[in-house]
């Protein structure tokens, strides 16, 4: 009890009126550091430095570390729905191909681009004309491509002569300036060929470097056809020019891909079957076909004698001849077996 009342009676000295507030403070701290005020100054000032070298140093790491490689995401494609039943290849499966240089290749498959399915025991060359046939019934049909490079044609007699169908150039686009052009036959063409009976498709030589071209091209193309009864495909060509001066000369494959899928999704978008053409190299190297497989495929690849076509993948058109025989027709033109029935009949039938 006496402890208490004599702590009770401790009067602590009062501060100082002129003495500054901060250097009571520092005297608090020295106190319970025990330790001189220049010293706790001193290493004050350096921890502050410490803290500006150490920031220093993170910012100038900050813009030398190696930036990060931007990303761009992947192009969009619209997809055309369509009620076929697919088969794939595996992981592990690899396609044995015949290169020109190399001979036999093989190359990886792609396992999320469909396969044909095509029986080629019903495969049959007669005459020069390819037909083909499944449980007995011949399901292809017989077919032309023309430009104006083959001259007048006397369509009557290309009907009689066997020919089912024809896909006929509406125009073209300019490799050097990329202006849009039509090909001065194509109305008589297409007339003669509807006024003989034939099933009538179109194509258009592209040399779009950009999508927005390539749509440019669809609706060039819809325009010109929209009168005519239109039940084959209408086809995106793009094609390799070897001038030195042409203005694809240098485009990426996936502009080439990006460009087929505009025209094809515009095509679509007017109410007609839309279709990409290509040869073997073309199509596995130029274009990311899985990207298009929702797409028809027209494939070329010219034969001497019988040989079935190389392509693995699924295809509708096979271009096997560019000096084909037809009469109504001087000189060489290109033919193709179609083996998709359902082609001639309404749009509505490839959805």
């Amino acid at each position: 009890m006496s402890e208490l009342k004599e702590e009770k009676t401790i009067v602590e000295e009062p501060v100082p009126v002129d003495e500054p507030i901060y250097e009571e403070k520092l005297l608090k701290t020295r106190k319970m550091l025990k330790m001189p005020l220049s010293l706790a100054i001193s290493l004050s000032a350096a921890a502050i430095a410490v803290i500006i070298i150490l920031s220093t140093a993170v910012v100038i790491l900050a813009t030398k570390a190696p930036k990060q490689p931007v990303i761009e995401p992947e192009p969009e494609f619209i997809p055309i729905t369509n009620n076929r039943v697919y088969d794939f290849f595996d992981e592990d499966d690899t396609i044995i191909l015949n290169d020109s240089y190399f001979g036999d290749i093989w190359i990886r498959a792609f396992t999320d681009l469909p396969r044909h399915s095509y029986n080629y025991d019903g495969l049959e060359l007669k005459n020069g004309r390819y037909t083909y046939t499944e449980n007995g019934t011949q399901i292809s049909k017989t077919g032309i491509d023309v430009s104006y490079h083959q001259g007048e044609i006397d369509w009557q007699r290309v009907a009689t002569d066997g020919i089912d169908f024809a896909i006929m150039r509406v125009g073209y686009r300019g490799y050097e300036m990329g202006a849009i052009n039509l090909d001065e036959r194509f109305h008589t063409y297409i007339n003669g060929a509807l006024d003989a009976g034939l099933e009538v498709g179109v194509y258009f030589y592209s040399q779009a470097v950009t999508p927005e071209e390539a749509i440019e091209e669809a609706n060039f193309v819809m325009e010109q056809v929209q009168r005519y009864d239109i039940t084959f495909p209408i086809v995106y060509d793009w094609e390799i020019t070897e001038a030195d001066n042409a203005r694809t000369k240098n485009i990426a494959p996936y502009t080439v891909t990006e460009c087929a899928a505009a025209f094809c999704d515009t095509i679509a978008d007017g109410g007609y079957i839309p279709m990409v053409y290509g040869s073997l190299k073309f199509s596995l190297y130029k274009l990311d076909m899985s990207k298009l497989k929702d797409y028809g495929f027209w494939y070329a690849e010219y034969k001497h004698g019988y040989n079935e076509p190389m392509y693995p993948y699924d295809f509708k058109i096979w271009q096997y001849a560019s000096d084909g025989k037809v009469d109504g027709i001087e000189g060489d033109v290109d033919l193709n077996i179609c083996f998709d029935a359902y082609y001639g009949e309404a749009p509505s039938a490839f959805t």
